[in-house]
């Protein structure tokens, strides 16, 4: 009986010892939760703050970006301006200045060719007074010789210094009838081209402007390659424009500057062209 009541004790003593342990267990728990909820609150707000401190670090990084994007915006419109001040503008000068020189250097050497030009002639006609004075020198001419040869005595050479004195002198009539004489006598010489382009010369001089042209055409068709065809070519082309022909001049000059582009004669004609340019059509004689 003793053992039955000791019995029943312990077994209704069981389920309350039990419950007692685990209401003590669910309150661990409990607490272990809150602990748990705090440490995650704790983590959320400082995961917030790091995030604010963020924001406002990206915040001030992209205020400092745009600063240094202005300050670069000025510095490049700063060194832009400073460049423009200090080496266009300066080298627009040197440019302009380099142009102007060249066109002085231009005009310098256009000067020089004429200057040579002018040198060349001035010791042509030393040579010609040279000829001149040694033909004075020389004895009288011997008396004519019968129509159809030159008179006993008369070269080429004194009959040409003759003609080339005359003319130099002024007096034409005879000159003409002096180099007329040696292309009839001595046509055939190394001289006669010379003695073709004087006797057009003298025409043209006493205005005789057709018969210059005449005479000048027969030094391009009869002596074609000598160094009095470009002179002739371009006094044919004076002729013209005397009788008013400005076409045909125009083509005489440009005929000459492209036969001889280099010569001093194609020089010459480019002034004439730039002449005839520049002035209206005259009325034809």
């Amino acid at each position: 009986m003793r053992t039955f009541a000791i019995a029943a004790v312990i077994a209704l003593a069981w389920p309350a010892a039990a419950l007692a342990q685990r209401r003590d267990q669910l309150v661990e728990l409990g607490r272990d939760l809150a602990l748990l909820q705090e440490e995650v609150r704790l983590m959320n707000k400082t995961q917030n703050e790091r995030l604010a401190q963020m924001e406002e670090l990206l915040k001030a990084m992209q205020e400092q970006i745009a600063a240094a994007n202005r300050s670069l915006a000025v510095l490049d419109s700063g060194l832009k301006k400073r460049l423009e001040e200090s080496m266009v503008k300066p080298l627009s000068g040197v440019t302009g200045k380099v142009d102007t020189l060249s066109q002085d250097f231009g005009y310098i050497r256009e000067t020089l060719v004429e200057v040579n030009s002018r040198l060349a002639k001035v010791d042509q006609r030393i040579a010609d007074l040279e000829n001149t004075i040694r033909t004075m020198q020389a004895p009288p001419a011997p008396p004519a010789a019968p129509a159809g040869g030159p008179p006993p005595g008369v070269s080429a050479k004194s009959l040409y210094d003759d003609a080339l004195r005359d003319k130099m002198g002024g007096n034409f009539d005879l000159a003409l009838q002096q180099f007329t004489n040696y292309l009839a006598w001595f046509g055939g010489t190394e001289m006669a081209p010379n003695a073709q382009y004087y006797i057009g010369e003298i025409h043209y001089n006493q205005k005789r402007f057709e018969d210059a042209v005449a005479a000048f055409d027969r030094v391009l068709e009869a002596y074609p390659n000598n160094s009095k065809t470009n002179d002739a070519r371009l006094m044919k082309a004076r002729a013209l424009m005397e009788l008013g022909n400005r076409a045909e001049a125009e083509q005489e000059l440009r005929a000459l500057i492209k036969s001889a582009p280099n010569s001093d004669a194609a020089r010459r004609a480019r002034v004439e062209l730039q002449k005839l340019s520049a002035t209206p059509p005259a009325r034809k004689r």
